[in-house]
């Protein structure tokens, strides 16, 4: 009986050990310990880079810039005194960006970068852009969007080339009963101003009612649209080794959830495509909008003019940094545009865009991104990024 008794409680204490095994292995290939380590995360750091870089200096800081889903659609062609940015069109979201606009949007913003730093670090960057329509569906060939040409100047840092590592997208819940601010907004709205791009920030409870109604009817279309979810999902990177594989998409750490559901998920079996689009939906419509204290609107006069495109990425870039000079957190919440998007795939009549210009009285305009600001109730994690040494065309 007493060695009976033995066996059963070594039996117990391995299977203990295996199981504590078990759980100690998956937390480790999941980076529950680690997550923002490694490989996938050093541009953050090496942001600045060093003068022996030359040319390339400035691009250090172009590779941090805003995205779709962390795809990263940019590759860059060096010259003697300019830069060619290209459009790395094998990187799109499918049915979800069916005419590459969110992937210009990305483009833009990485210009926007690029020419802050190379101010920073003593040139002056004259931006060039390709021009053209964006077509539905266009093949995977790499394209020119902008030459940046690059004469000496004397350098000049501002306080949005020191928020471009400090920038990052926060989904988590923000405090609504916190206020942006009207000079804060006063500010973002002059760094957004020109002629090519409107900004409309909606304050009014009501009004955020309503654009955030239509946010979450977009996104309930999206997810009963297996092909969008489908080409959404490919970018999801769920683990250690998913991230250091790839380093790009959308990650656990950056969910917006809690410390402690965000080493649950990690542990957890991943979710299936289903309840990932319905927790998807209910943070949308539970955390992000429930908690937003402002949401805002970027429109231009053709949502599928390349230039335009590319000038909208450069408006919410300044934007984002802007904002977190000032320490707000922002998120975008595009899903009514990629809605229209997809309606003009297909052949369907669009009731978002039409509803958002009516809502934010801009005729003549049309909305291309969709976002919300506020004060963060906890940081935001760090995206996996490709090193400059990946995205150098020869």
């Amino acid at each position: 009986m007493l060695t009976h008794r033995r066996a059963l409680v070594l039996g117990g204490g391995g299977a203990a050990a295996l199981l504590l095994a078990g759980v100690g292995y998956r937390a480790w290939d999941r980076g529950v310990w680690s997550p923002d380590k490694g490989k996938a995360y050093s541009p953050w750091s090496d942001w600045e880079g060093h003068t022996a870089d030359g040319i390339k200096r400035p691009l250090r800081a172009a590779i941090l810039a805003s995205n779709p889903h962390d795809t990263q659609p940019w590759l860059f062609g060096i010259g003697d005194s300019a830069i060619t940015v290209f459009a790395d069109r094998a990187r799109n979201l499918g049915a979800f960006d069916p005419f590459r606009r969110e992937m210009h949007l990305g483009l833009g913003a990485a210009v926007e970068n690029l020419v802050l730093a190379a101010r920073a670090f003593g040139l002056v960057a004259d931006v060039e852009p390709a021009g053209g329509a964006l077509v539905l569906s266009p093949n995977d060939t790499p394209v020119a969007a902008a030459k940046v040409t690059l004469t000496p100047t004397p350098p000049f840092r501002n306080a949005l080339f020191d928020a471009i590592p400090n920038r990052h997208t926060n989904r988590g819940p923000y405090r609504a009963d916190q206020s942006v601010g009207s000079e804060r907004l006063g500010r973002l709205a002059d760094l957004t101003a020109n002629d090519a791009v409107r900004v409309v920030f909606v304050e009014d409870a009501h009004a955020r009612g309503e654009l955030a109604a239509l946010i979450v009817e977009a996104t309930e279309r999206i997810i009963s649209d297996s092909q969008m979810s489908a080409d959404s999902a490919r970018w999801f990177r769920m683990g250690r080794r998913d991230i250091e594989a790839h380093h790009d998409g959308v990650t656990i750490d950056t969910a917006g959830l809690s410390p402690l559901m965000t080493a649950t998920a990690k542990l957890l079996p991943d979710m299936d495509a289903k309840s990932a689009d319905r927790y998807w939906l209910s943070m949308t419509r539970d955390t992000q909008l429930a908690s937003a204290p402002l949401l805002g609107v970027i429109l231009v006069r053709d949502r599928l003019d390349m230039n335009l495109a590319m000038e909208a990425g450069r408006a919410w870039q300044r934007l984002h940094l802007g904002a977190t000079a000032e320490g707000l957190a922002a998120q975008p919440l595009n899903q009514p545009v990629e809605c229209t998007d997809r309606s003009a795939m297909v052949g369907k009549n669009d009731s978002f865009g039409r509803a958002i210009v009516k809502l934010v009285a801009t005729p003549g305009w049309e909305p291309t991104f969709v976002f919300r600001l506020g004060v963060a109730e906890r940081p935001a994690s760090q995206s996996p990024q490709r090193a400059l040494s990946e995205v150098l065309r020869s």
